[in-house]
């Protein structure tokens, strides 16, 4: 018996001993402000709010991270609104586009069917995709992007039939082990295979993602590590171009378009000193900066893009299914589960960070990294009994992904402290 004590004394003090702390539930003057804003004119509904001051600041910091040696091509998949990509071609001066599907290609040829973009695939698109994408007139802007000598063979039949000379890109593997062109040897063959049907089919240059690049493993130094890679990213790209170079004039590379890049990596390439083909990088997410590319924020980047959710429900004293006679005994060991707000929304894919003192409720949502929840129409967050958050103030979300904009149908635009006008998102579907 008097082991029992014991131990239940110990588990008493370790209990206390791991209490959390309470924290305090308020907002910082930035988001104080736009909470005020958006309740009094978009209250009652969630939103993506895009905050064009940031964005601009964002696009500023890009330009200066890439200098003048590089084109600037705008990555859509992570950006899908077609209003979102206008206003940030005409702000960095680009008319460069990476592409990731047939619709949105579609809604582009149509969108500026008056004027002259350079769309380059991110990824190969099935034949059956570039057929009915061919019936736009527009559909010879495009660079194809191919990554197997089988598909480049369907290709070729397709601009036989139409009677059309289609611009080709070649996806090559330089370190990420996504697919494309993993030896120039066999770039080779696809090059003979090219000039032999050069009246159907134009090589336009290469694309070689380096996405890879800032996850190689390390163990006393990262960014050595990093460097290293990117290095030989550098190094296995300039082994494809050689082979390019074999067959075309130096005048004909100059006009190549050679991809690579990214909102992670786009920085490195301004700095690199050594040889290097590479003349167009991609970019997407880092435009808004979202939660994932946090490291950009060391690069000058602010965070422009918040989903945003009201508070649906104020419970104060919460009780927990199944265990109400515990709740009290649960609110005391652990402070900040004493209010919970359910939103109107919420759950959706990335951090909570507005405002602060908001403790995610991990009964309801046990993975930190992820958009469960028992109640996904009705997110639920808690804090202690210092908050002053009442129904309809709003709680702001750092999506993960630039690509978290597809949750909304409409953009708040907020600049100069105000709601300045509604941008429309892609519609199309994937």
């Amino acid at each position: 018996m008097k082991k029992l004590i014991i131990g239940f004394v110990l588990l008493l003090i370790f209990a206390y001993l791991k209490k959390p702390k309470e924290s305090k539930c308020s907002y910082i003057p930035y988001f104080q402000k736009l909470n005020t804003i958006i309740k009094n004119e978009y209250g009652g509904a969630a939103h993506a709010v895009l905050d064009l001051d940031r964005l601009n600041h964002n696009i500023h910091q890009i330009q200066k991270n890439i200098g003048n040696k590089f084109q600037l091509r705008i990555v859509t998949k992570s950006l899908p609104s077609l209003d979102l990509i206008d206003y940030i071609m005409q702000r960095a001066n680009t008319k460069k586009l990476m592409v990731f599907s047939e619709t949105f290609t579609k809604e582009l040829l149509e969108k500026y069917k008056n004027d002259s973009l350079d769309i380059l695939l991110g990824k190969p698109l099935p034949i059956e995709a570039v057929k009915r994408l061919s019936e736009n007139p527009k559909w010879e802007q495009i660079q194809w992007l191919i990554d197997t000598d089988t598909r480049l063979t369907e290709y070729l039949a397709l601009a036989k039939e139409k009677n059309q000379r289609l611009k080709i890109a070649i996806e090559i593997n330089v370190g990420l082990q996504r697919g494309g062109l993993d030896t120039p040897e066999k770039l080779e063959k696809i090059i003979k295979f090219i000039l032999s049907n050069s009246d159907y089919l134009e090589l336009t240059g290469l694309m070689g993602y380096d996405g890879h690049v800032p996850y190689v493993p390390f163990y006393i130094n990262k960014e050595k590590a990093i460097a290293k890679a990117f290095k030989q990213t550098q190094e296995t790209y300039n082994k494809f171009v050689a082979v390019i170079a074999a067959s075309y004039s130096e005048n004909e590379l100059k006009k190549m378009t050679f991809n690579s890049g990214g909102s992670k990596t786009y920085f490195r390439y301004k700095e690199y000193t050594g040889k290097m083909w590479v003349n167009d990088i991609a970019m997407g997410s880092g435009f808004v900066a979202p939660y994932d590319f946090s490291e950009l924020y060391a690069k000058g980047h602010l965070p422009a893009l918040f989903l945003v959710s009201p508070i649906l429900k104020k419970i104060e004293n919460a009780k927990l299914p199944h265990v109400e006679r515990l709740s009290k005994l649960i609110n005391w060991w652990n402070p900040n589960l004493y209010n919970s707000y359910f939103m109107l929304g919420g759950g959706w894919a990335g951090e909570t960070i507005a405002p602060t003192g908001l403790y995610r409720n991990t009964f309801w949502d046990s993975e930190p990294k992820t958009v469960k929840n028992i109640l996904p129409n009705q997110s639920i967050l808690s804090s202690s009994k210092e908050s002053h958050l009442e129904v309809g103030d709003y709680v702001f979300t750092n999506p993960w992904e630039g690509d978290a904009l597809l949750y909304f149908r409409k953009i708040l635009c907020y600049q100069s402290h105000q709601i300045v006008g509604q941008w429309n998102n892609f519609e199309g579907g994937n």
